[in-house]
């Protein structure tokens, strides 16, 4: 039984690990400026510093939408590409809109992935035949293939008697040459 993908459940819909490395790309940049900041001992600077609000990381902060990404090809609808992190003069790690990333960001940042996640698992579930045992569909697979055998074989007597019939019209059309000749 031949069943299609819905639409819901596209490669595009339920990509996360783009998104995900995004996220870890920013918050390791973070975590690294720390350490650097720390290292060098300008501690007034770090990134968990006075940075004012940290914006979301669906790209919205001071300049509203992150107009000035474009989403990937074959993005899903509603999802906006991360803004990849800058790394800064002063030993903090920004994103391209300016806002910090910090930890604490992480489960904010982490949403649309969830929501990616719930919205795969809906659209799997809601596929036919998903409570499906491999015991049953491997019965059904024997019976396709028992089904698959059987009408190979009406094929191939099919194609036998065909020929048969071929050869005794050609055999009558050669008589009735022949008789024509006569």
């Amino acid at each position: 039984m031949a069943t299609h993908i819905p639409p819901t459940l596209s490669p595009d819909a339920i990509d996360t690990l783009t998104e995900l490395t995004v996220i870890l790309a920013k918050f390791r940049a973070t975590q690294a400026s720390a350490r650097q900041a720390a290292a060098s001992g300008s501690g007034s600077a770090s990134a968990g510093g006075g940075g004012g609000p940290s914006s979301s990381l669906t790209g919205t902060g001071a300049g509203g939408p992150n107009a000035s990404s474009t989403p990937a090809p074959g993005a899903v609808t509603g999802t906006t590409p991360l803004p990849i992190p800058t790394s800064h003069p002063g030993g903090s790690s920004a994103t391209a809109d300016g806002s910090v990333f910090n930890a604490k960001d992480v489960p904010q940042a982490t949403d649309n992935l969830k929501h990616k996640l719930q919205r795969a698992r809906q659209a799997i579930l809601a596929l036919p035949d998903i409570g499906r045992t491999i015991a049953q569909q491997e019965v059904e697979i024997k019976e396709l293939e028992e089904r698959k055998r059987k009408q190979m074989e009406m094929l191939a007597r099919i194609r036998e008697e065909g020929l048969q019939f071929a050869r005794l019209e050609q055999s009558r059309a050669d008589e009735e040459g022949e008789r024509m000749v006569e």
